[in-house]
């Protein structure tokens, strides 16, 4: 292998991106229509592995051998401008921005770049970074255009039903496609609309909107600009400035806002949340690495879900919230602004959700959806229990 492409996040600054980051590299997160490793890969042409946590590796492998390695910072979005410059990069060559390393290119592999070794290159353009939780729903829509245009360049789109009412040209339609008397406005961005998608008679879309592979958009749903749906998702109600990940479901009527849902989450029917304050502050927002409130400086800022969270019927969500992994909420009273991992929640008690429970929970749940458990998932979300009630083992 002549070039291998790192994506690196064994850094103090992914816990900032928990609990989004427990279950998965940066580098695997998915915002736009792509994970940000397949972006490097469609744009680079070339395999791009991880540099995570360890406990992580052994589903997302490391870098193998190569006459070079390209390692780049996992949380940084590609840009044309990016992909240009990362393409011209010189061996032994660092490339910055504002004193911060984006890339560095080297021949022999090393887990940080050596400035004075390497012959340093600034960056003059943009920078687009996930370094807290509400930049993947604000770099979201930029990144629907860039994976628009990197995925339908030279590409055929397949034709929709006359039933279907499209305003604007950027609307791109993969195969197997099935979609009747819906609205897709393209005017103020892209729709695009992956392989084997259903949007259900009714639907409104205005775009930028990517619909992942295998997504159902149920009947009558309004997807407003801004919102990314992964692979195999269900979606329903009103969704604004949301990205949701693969294998999860907003199912029903409901609002979701400024919010990012994990991998195998479920949102109960009738379920909002808030994304603004009655009294027009700022939103403070709960973060990992600080054990803390943090300040956003925003005044719209809705839900994070970790994997496999989910919430009851007709369940309200606080404005800024953050739902751990492996959450189970099924409450009368709005929902508090941090769940912690792996917590049962309800009107009577709050506890830790059993790991044996949890884990036949996921067992069940493979049946229904037929798809397969996979020893390695376990092993990390076994990880991150531990890692998230290391205070309770410890007083065992």
């Amino acid at each position: 292998m002549r070039l291998a492409i790192v994506l690196h996040d064994r850094a103090e600054w992914r816990e900032h991106l928990l609990p989004m980051a427990f279950t998965r590299p940066v580098g695997d997160f998915r915002l736009g229509v792509l994970t940000l490793q397949q972006k490097w890969q469609l744009s680079l042409d070339a395999p791009v592995s991880f540099y995570t946590e360890p406990y992580l590796q052994d589903k997302y492998r490391g870098h193998a051998d190569a006459e070079e390695y390209l390692v780049l910072r996992a949380n940084i979005c590609p840009t044309a401008e990016l992909v240009e410059s990362l393409r011209g990069l010189a061996e032994e060559s660092l490339l910055e921005k504002d004193g911060n390393w984006i890339a560095y290119r080297v021949k022999n592999w090393t887990t940080e770049p050596d400035r004075s070794a390497l012959n340093v290159c600034n960056f003059e353009g943009e920078v687009p970074c996930l370094r807290f939780l509400e930049d993947i729903f604000l770099q979201n829509a930029s990144q629907i255009v860039f994976d628009y245009d990197l995925l339908t360049q030279g590409q055929p789109s397949a034709q929709l039903h006359d039933s279907n009412t499209i305003i604007g040209d950027k609307l791109f339609v993969g195969d197997n496609i099935q979609a009747y008397g819906c609205t897709f406005n393209t005017l103020d961005g892209p729709i695009y609309i992956a392989n084997n998608a259903q949007l259900e008679q009714g639907c409104h879309l205005r775009g930028p909107i990517a619909i992942g592979e295998g997504a159902r958009v149920k009947m009558g749903a309004k997807l407003y600009p801004n919102v990314s749906i992964g692979p195999k998702s269900t979606v329903s109600g009103e969704v604004n400035n949301t990205v949701m990940w693969a294998n999860s479901a907003k199912g029903h009527d409901g609002y979701l806002g400024c919010a990012v849902i994990g991998e195998g989450c479920n949102i109960g029917a009738g379920t909002s949340n808030s994304n603004l304050l009655n009294n027009w502050k700022t939103i403070k927002l709960y973060d990992y690495k600080f054990n803390n409130w943090r300040k956003t400086n925003r005044y719209k800022v809705g839900v994070f879900m970790g994997d496999f969270a989910m919430c009851g019927i007709n369940s309200s969500i606080s404005t800024g919230a953050v739902i751990g992994v492996g959450v189970q909420v099924a409450t009368s009273n709005i929902i508090p602004k941090f769940v912690r991992d792996f917590s049962w929640l309800t009107d009577a008690k709050h506890e830790t959700y059993v790991w044996n429970k949890f884990e036949n929970m996921l067992k069940e749940r493979a049946i229904v959806i037929k798809e397969p458990l996979e020893e390695k998932d376990l092993r990390i979300l076994w990880e991150v229990f531990c890692l998230t009630r290391r205070d309770e083992f410890s007083q065992a």
